[in-house]
């Protein structure tokens, strides 16, 4: 799996990606790497970030890639001057395209409709504008990427394993709303209402765009220790400690280019 956080801020946005890859392999899920990308530059002023499957067998390949070198692949098909919300749209005809074709090529490997292979995060900012924004992408999917933060309505956006930081966050794991004693108020469209009184008040149009980098990196830091140390939940014991190795960060702001502030570089 993966986590990457993205944290819109007046000032700002942030995108953070830890580097952990798993894979699986004679139905034992390993650790197959530490040194996976998973946050991207695609514009001067656009950052990507994904989620889900490490490993695609795009049409005309012989083998399967990982998801770094496809986004390296899409990326020159960029054209110049594109808005946040075109680019976002591109990549997810591009990565649907490639899902199909995997999915073509080992056919038992085809999700149930209603999940997801892939997620991104696309975030920035359009030529000449100081609207931040950020949407979702979903793979696959027949909905096209839909803003989910701009700079004008702050706060956080995460994909991947994002328990840890939603009990923090929200107060609760999401998966309460399956226990019985929900389950009647989850139906009423009320459950959510009332436990969103536990989220930790957290004023994002006021954080500077420093903190917003510091609450990226924290939540993903505590998700790495909190999976060293457990093995699930009780009641769905067995997850994969899928969150690991060193962070990458890089940031936008309005009428600059892409700043990163921490990048894995090569090394002995």
């Amino acid at each position: 799996m993966s986590l990457c956080i993205s944290v819109a801020v007046p000032e700002g946005i942030v995108i953070a990606g830890e580097s952990r890859q798993t894979q699986i392999i004679g139905g034992v899920n390993r650790i197959a790497s530490d040194s996976a990308v998973k946050v991207f530059q695609l514009s001067e002023t656009v950052l990507a970030a994904t989620a889900g499957w490490a490993f695609l067998q795009s049409q005309g390949s012989a083998i399967q890639r990982n998801i770094s070198s496809l986004v390296e692949t899409f990326k020159p098909s960029i054209p110049a001057n594109s808005t946040v919300q075109e680019i976002a749209t591109q990549l997810w005809t591009h990565f649907n395209s490639v899902y199909q074709s995997h999915i073509s090529n080992l056919p038992n490997s085809a999700l149930p409709a209603g999940q997801f292979a892939l997620n991104f995060i696309v975030a920035g900012y359009d030529p000449g504008s100081t609207l931040g924004q950020v949407y979702g992408v979903n793979i696959p999917s027949t909905t096209p990427p839909m803003a989910a933060r701009t700079t004008d309505d702050p706060g956080p956006w995460w994909i991947g394993q994002v328990d840890v930081v939603a009990r923090i966050v929200n107060g609760y794991d999401f998966r309460i709303l399956d226990l019985p004693l929900l389950q009647s108020a989850n139906q009423a469209g009320t459950a959510r209402q009332q436990l969103d009184g536990v989220n930790y008040a957290i004023y994002w149009n006021t954080m500077s765009i420093q903190d917003a980098i510091d609450f990226a990196v924290a939540m993903i830091q505590v998700t790495t220790t909190i999976q060293k140390f457990t093995a699930g939940i009780a009641m769905q014991p067995g997850d994969v400690a899928g969150v690991g190795g060193s962070i990458d960060v890089a940031i936008v702001r309005p009428n600059e280019n892409v700043t990163w502030i921490a990048r894995k570089e090569f090394h002995i």
